[in-house]
């Protein structure tokens, strides 16, 4: 059989920045949610504020 030769560079780099890139992809999918999530709600409110003064 024959063996696999893994990159030891390849291993490192993945040792190195996989646990400093995934916290940082949680955190800014985090964050794209939350702005989403205050932009609808401010749009809502301005929606219906101008529903009110239709009336």
């Amino acid at each position: 059989m024959k063996k696999r030769n893994v990159n030891l560079l390849m291993v490192v780099q993945w040792l190195i920045f996989m646990p400093l890139l995934l916290p940082m992809g949680i955190l800014a999918g985090a964050f794209e949610g939350i702005k989403k999530t205050f932009n609808r709600a401010n749009a809502d409110i301005f929606e219906e504020q101008a529903n009110l003064t239709e009336i």
